[in-house]
């Protein structure tokens, strides 16, 4: 056999890395043309991610198509001589396919994107015969783009036909390089901020977060309420350290959960609403990850796309999420210095991924896909959002049951969500034969109640479990009803054996709970945890709280399905609206867009300071102003005169 015989043919190599690259320039528009990740991140940096994220998919083709180079070496390939036309034409099929794959990949994507987009069906609306019926059209079209490929590379075509253009080249060459070069830099010069600590010794109680959506600590019977609403968390609440004046910091789910569970504000992260997700070192740095490295189960029952873990990037954090196991992650083997220094690019290569092979296991019947509006759809009464609280809890109860080893849950119910309001059980509401404007808050006062009997099936469960004594137990809510941060939300810790007990009037915030959790196992405080442990010392009645408050969204509709996203999620504002500021019984809001500023007071406050002791307009201003600057935000020009200081 010449040496001719087995040279690969060019033509076919470079044809197959620019189908590539078309393919990942295509998904990078269609992800940098709407809201997602990518809004938070300068132009220069979404370019790079997706030169990065191509390195893998160029290396997993080039395998592809250097063992079908193999193939017609030993067939014979190259051999001009050969009579054989059938092998011949085999030869040149071979050479395709991995090009022809791309394509075939890259137009069935933009089909169901197109037709998804446009009338709210594709690929995920498919089902037994026309699941079939589609995966036949697909190698079909397959088959077809082969057959219109393979003719390209012909014996008989003459060399100089044969070159490979200068603009291919450059594609095949130069952007592969550029990619590598750039995953290097970003290697080298990533200051290795993260590393999990797997250290097993100190303390590993349980944990258990437990979340009603939307509450304001005014309608629990245990921080005053008149009329009975929460019997099961007011009897815990005495033997806990009871929060009377806790703020969260942002008005929506997302931004209150993720600050909760990192310990940083939302305007650090940019994490307030989707589509923003954890993006960069932020993805590995939280409470969920620092204690799944510690050896504890991590379980959670939330709500998808707005409070789920896994669908806001919280990377090695969560076994089971929402009725579903969270499978390791496949760059796992990466040491984790080269895991955040790359963290973007492995992200939206994961979201690549994800898009493909969910809608390959939709076709072939082994899995179903989910679309975003069918897993937050709401349907029948006292099930919002997707799945009842009733599947909730006994999912979280099943788990606590099945554990051999330390578990951290985070549990969010979605019943007393505003403004359906669904109870289970009529008490408040019995007389009035349904929900109107007038009566809405006794139905309101019943989803409370029902949420407090689910609260207490956990107790219960713990305690039968032999973990109760064993627990660490924080109850909490995301926002005040509705979706305000300017009155107090319950903030309630049940330590094992009582270790800590009483009220505390002073302010507090979300943010600091995971630097308690992390005080209270003897975990030193990460350098990027911005909130403060509540159980170190006294607390500043001073303190400056600050929450995101008003962002500027839009509903997103598919026939009955419905959802929302910010608009405007990058900068300069990344879609917030409005900024508090809550010093003691004083909360300050800043409108981001013309720069006015109001005042007023929470409600029944347990401990109010000096009214000479609070800031004055000026200040507060200034000091929300600082804040923003600080992390990134860009505030309209001439809306805001200099800072004094």
């Amino acid at each position: 056999m010449s040496s001719s015989t087995i040279r690969p043919p060019l033509a076919a190599l470079a044809d197959t890395v620019v189908a590539v690259f078309l393919y990942i320039g295509l998904e990078w528009l269609f992800f940098v043309t709407k809201p997602s990740f990518f809004s938070v991140l300068p132009w220069t940096e979404r370019i790079c991610i997706a030169l990065v994220a191509a390195l893998p998919f160029v290396a997993a083709v080039l395998g592809l198509w250097v063992c079908c180079w193999l193939l017609t070496v030993l067939l014979g390939a190259g051999d001009a001589a050969s009579s054989n036309s059938n092998r011949t034409r085999l030869q040149r099929i071979l050479l395709r396919l991995p090009q022809a794959a791309v394509l075939t990949l890259l137009l069935v994507l933009l089909v169901d994107n197109f037709t998804y987009t446009l009338a709210g069906i594709g690929i995920v609306s498919t089902s037994g015969f026309t699941a079939y019926a589609y995966v036949f059209v697909v190698i079909v079209l397959f088959l077809w783009i082969t057959s219109r490929l393979a003719p390209a590379i012909s014996d008989a075509t003459p060399p100089k036909q044969q070159q490979v253009p200068a603009w291919k080249l450059i594609v095949a060459l130069i952007l592969p390089l550029a990619g590598i070069i750039l995953a290097v830099q970003g290697l080298m010069s990533h200051e290795n901020g993260y590393s999990p600590d797997i250290h097993t010794t100190g303390k590993q109680p349980n944990i258990l977060f437990f979340a009603t959506d939307g509450i304001e600590s005014d309608f629990i019977s245990g921080y005053g309420y008149e009329q009975q609403t929460t019997p099961n968390l007011d009897a815990l609440m005495q033997e806990s350290l009871v929060f009377e004046a806790a703020i969260a910091n942002a008005a929506r789910t997302t931004g209150s959960t993720v600050s909760m569970l990192n310990g940083k504000y939302p305007a650090t992260t940019k994490v307030i609403f989707p589509p923003q997700t954890l993006i960069g070192a932020d993805a590995f740095e939280h409470l969920p990850g620092l204690l799944k490295g510690r050896g504890y189960a991590v379980f959670q029952e939330s709500i998808r796309y707005y409070a789920d873990g896994p669908d806001l990037n919280m990377q090695q954090g969560f076994d089971i999420a929402n009725q579903r196991v969270i499978a390791s992650d496949a760059t796992e083997w990466l040491p984790n210095h080269a895991r955040v220094a790359l963290a973007n690019p492995l992200y939206f290569l994961s979201r690549l991924w994800q898009r493909i092979s969910e809608r390959a296991l939709h076709l072939l019947q082994l899995e179903p896909m989910n679309s975003v509006y069918q897993a937050v759809k709401a349907e029948d009464s006292a099930k919002v959002y997707g799945i009842s609280d009733r599947t909730r809890i006994d999912s979280a109860k099943d788990f606590i049951a099945s554990q051999k080893q330390p578990f951290l849950m985070h549990i969010h119910l979605m019943d007393t969500h505003c403004c359906a309001f669904k109870p289970v059980q009529r008490k408040f509401s019995a007389e009035f034969a349904k929900r109107n404007s007038d009566n809405r808050e006794m139905f309101f006062l019943d989803t409370l109640v029902d949420s407090d009997n689910y609260f207490g099936e956990l107790i219960d469960a713990l305690e039968q479990a032999g973990e109760l004594d064993n627990t660490l137990i924080i109850y909490s809510s995301d926002h005040t009803k509705g979706w305000r941060v300017k009155q107090r939300i319950p903030l309630i810790m049940r330590f094992p054996g009582g270790a800590k007990l009483g009220r505390v009037a002073e302010n507090v915030q979300l943010i600091d709970v995971t630097p308690t959790v992390l005080d209270y196992l003897e975990i030193p405080k990460p350098k990027w945890i911005e909130g403060r442990s509540l159980i170190a010392g006294d607390l500043d009645p001073l303190q400056s709280t600050f929450s995101t408050s008003g962002v500027s969204r839009e509903k997103l509709s598919r026939g009955e399905d419905q959802v929302s996203q910010l608009v405007g999620s990058g900068p300069p504002l990344y879609g917030v609206e409005s900024m508090v500021m809550t010093v003691c019984q004083r909360w300050y809001a800043l409108d981001l867009a013309s720069g006015e500023l109001k005042v007023g007071y929470i409600k029944r406050h347990p401990q109010p300071c000096k009214f000479s002791d609070l800031p004055t307009k000026a200040d507060a201003r200034n000091q929300i102003v600082q804040h923003l600057m600080q992390r990134g935000f860009v505030l309209p020009v001439g809306a805001y005169p200099a800072i004094d200081g």
